[in-house]
């Protein structure tokens, strides 16, 4: 892979990048000890990088102060051999000028960068405006986000391409779940050789299987190997076995409720089952319910899919 000139680490290129939760204690202060384990074990089980402040690490939630710690954290912990991308999902433009400076401050290779939120973009210049101010803005890799569900804009895939042809950017993070959406960007990035990304976990073995650099799974926090396996198999043309990764992803994210409302709590609280973290989230998100915690105390790591 690609190494960035800024700070010698890989540059967000494919592979399992994982969007890693940030856990917090019964008083809402980041959990140093936890967070460092959820970002150690995901390494150890040999995924490609960790995305810290993104959408599972709550980072549009987190304090200002909280947010430049949990980075410094993720910094400290991901070594050279590992991808490390930071979340910039700001309300405005020079919000997110603000967490860039301190993305580079610390040291950061890549960020991946979202359209801004709550007052929603509606035209491409707007988007362009943006996304081409964060650009100037820095020499680290900018991976653009594409994530409607929770700021409320999609990205056309004109502009991405009016992005990449401009050279603003060589990864895309694809999180929308519109399966035509991905497939229509895919074409047009293959052209540009820009990698995409899946985010949507349902859909893992089909993106794989048209050609999607990787994927950027959140219950991968749980049980990462199985996400790992299954880019292995597809980069073997093992097809049997991207299907059971498949499957066994599907039924994680079934029983920790990510397609719920909640699904925030829900991965933080099977993460906190194995021992890592107190499953709490940041208010004014609430704490799963007894119902909703009884099948995910059933639930067991997989060690069954061989490379």
């Amino acid at each position: 892979m690609e190494t960035s000139k800024k700070s010698g680490k890989r540059k967000a290129t494919g592979g399992v990048i994982v969007p890693v939760i940030t856990p917090v204690d019964e008083n809402e202060n980041i959990d140093e000890q936890s967070y460092r384990a959820v970002i150690r074990r995901c390494l150890d089980a040999g995924v490609d990088g960790i995305f810290a402040g993104g959408s599972s690490g709550m980072g549009p939630l987190l304090s200002d102060s909280q947010w430049q710690r949990a980075m410094a954290i993720a910094h400290d912990e991901v070594g050279t051999d590992s991808v490390l991308l930071g979340g910039v999902i700001a309300t405005s433009t020079r919000r997110a000028l603000e967490q860039i400076a301190i993305l580079e401050r610390i040291g950061f290779p890549s960020m991946a960068v979202t359209p801004t939120y709550y007052i929603s973009l509606c035209t491409e210049n707007e988007m362009l405006a943006h996304f081409g101010a964060c650009r100037e803005a820095t020499d680290m890799q900018m991976v653009v986000y594409n994530i409607p569900g929770c700021v409320h804009s999609n990205i056309p895939v004109e502009t991405v391409e009016e992005m990449a042809l401009r050279g603003w950017t060589d990864l895309i993070k694809e999180s929308s779940g519109d399966r035509d959406y991905f497939h229509k960007l895919l074409q047009c990035c293959q052209r540009l050789d820009v990698g995409v990304m899946q985010g949507n976990e349902p859909d893992i073995e089909w993106g794989l299987s048209i050609g999607a650099a990787g994927i950027v799974p959140v219950c991968a926090n749980y049980e990462p190997q199985t996400f790992v396996t299954a880019v292995a198999a597809a980069g073997n043309g093992n097809k049997p076995l991207l299907a059971e990764a498949q499957q066994r992803a599907s039924a994680i994210r079934d029983v920790l409720g990510v397609s719920r409302k909640n699904w925030i709590s829900g991965i933080m609280y099977g993460v906190s089952t194995q021992g890592i973290g107190s499953g709490k989230p940041l208010l004014p998100l609430q704490e799963l319910a007894p119902d909703e915690k009884a099948p995910i105390d059933k639930l067991e790591i997989t060690q069954l899919l061989p490379y």
